[in-house]
């Protein structure tokens, strides 16, 4: 192959990947953006059975399509595709793990969480949790109460989760040991944060640091010794 022709293929390719890009960010734009309301509950709780390994009680879908959160749907026709929820609330009121998220008195900032992104497996890799997540960031920037940070907690091994959220601006922050309870197993996870209104990160402690080490060092031990036991 000569270099004329492989600059060539490089240049289809890269058309290729831009023109699909391009379509998915009209097939994106094309779906109907709403509040869900209290009649959207069994299609919210459908989409989060489909792609969640953890059960939410009732309660929670109850705050979510009567206003307790914000909670947003993407629709194709009536049919709900794609959903993000989320809270905003003082950060002294969020969970003692996660109040070092921003170097400010806890008591007088206020933060976003992000509780849930789902997209319907037919409405995969077409922008959608792209388009929502974007929705947000946008009702929140400038904005009051001024949000300084937006986060959220993740499996640690969602690699499909962890890359999307990298992708658009997310910062690791901690890594929380048996986060999650799925099933009867206990799951490992990781907190990222993005900055918003003009707010950074808090600053790191040398304990913190070791923390982190001691995470990355033993998570994947911990994985490995648990394959050799079956």
């Amino acid at each position: 192959m000569t270099p004329s022709s492989s600059l060539s293929n490089n240049h289809q390719s890269n058309h290729t990947i831009q023109s699909s890009i391009q379509s998915n960010s009209a097939i994106a734009d094309s779906f109907t953006l709403r509040k869900l309301q209290t009649w959207d509950r069994l299609a919210v709780e459908t989409l989060c059975n489909e792609s969640f390994p953890i059960q939410y009680p009732d309660c929670w879908y109850d705050e979510v399509v009567s206003g307790g959160l914000t909670s947003t749907g993407l629709f194709d026709g009536e049919h709900l595709a794609a959903m993000i929820v989320s809270e905003t609330k003082c950060l002294s009121d969020c969970n003692i793990e996660d109040q070092d998220i921003v170097a400010e008195s806890p008591s007088s900032v206020h933060v976003t969480y992000i509780l849930s992104i789902a997209v319907n497996k037919k409405f995969r890799r077409m922008g959608l949790a792209t388009r929502l997540l974007n929705n947000l960031m946008t009702s929140l920037t400038d904005n009051p109460p001024f949000t300084r940070a937006v986060f959220l907690h993740v499996l640690s091994t969602n690699s499909a989760a962890l890359s999307f959220y990298q992708m658009h601006g997310f910062e690791f922050h901690a890594s929380l040991r048996d986060y999650y309870k799925i099933g009867e197993e206990y799951a490992d996870g990781c907190t990222y944060v993005k900055y918003i209104n003009g707010a950074h990160a808090s600053a790191v402690s040398f304990s913190d640091i070791c923390k982190t080490f001691g995470n990355t060092i033993c998570m994947p031990l911990k994985a490995v010794c648990k394959m050799l036991s079956f």
